[in-house]
């Protein structure tokens, strides 16, 4: 986003509230490493004496990680594959900000949300930028008009009702 779109270099930060897991996995332990040192990177290009452009907390802090979703103005959630993905639903329903939800199809909260998200393509880094300049840029009745609508379907179905379904889907 900041090589590609330079306005927003002080101007945006991208806090990674991260819970680490697997740490006995070692290709996870290898994935968490790349991390760091991609986030240390990036800090290290594009950061300014008073701005870091990547906040990195793999802390396990509730009350931190409710704060952040609900002062969040984007809410990117970018699996390449994985199961229902609550912090989609949790962000929409604890944002304070008319949020702009930015959500990958692999997501298994997609079929449930998607018409309230800006899809983001999970393995391209530019168009992931694009979207997410999209989503700081979108006009506030249009962000007010997904933040509503996505509080209204993340509500609608419970974590059980998922439970149920894969336990249907399973027999």
């Amino acid at each position: 986003l900041l090589h590609r779109r330079p306005e927003w270099r002080e101007q945006v930060v991208f806090v990674a509230s991260v819970y680490p897991s697997r740490g006995g996995v070692p290709a996870y332990v290898e994935y968490q490493a790349e991390v760091d040192t991609l986030v240390a990177a990036v800090n290290e290009r594009w950061a300014t004496p008073g701005w870091t452009p990547i906040v990195y907390d793999t802390s396990d802090d509730y009350p931190r990680s409710v704060a952040v979703l609900r002062r969040a103005d984007v809410l990117l959630v970018n699996p390449i594959r994985d199961g229902l993905n609550l912090v989609a639903k949790e962000g929409g329903l604890a944002n304070e900000r008319d949020a702009v939800l930015c959500l990958s199809r692999e997501a298994g909260v997609w079929d449930e949300v998607g018409e309230a998200a800006v899809e983001v393509p999970p393995f391209d880094i530019a168009g992931t930028a694009d979207v997410l300049d999209q989503a700081l840029r979108m006009p506030g009745e249009e962000r007010r008009a997904r933040a509503d609508l996505l509080r209204t379907l993340a509500a609608a179905r419970r974590p059980a009702d998922w439970l149920a379904d894969q336990l249907a889907a399973a027999e």
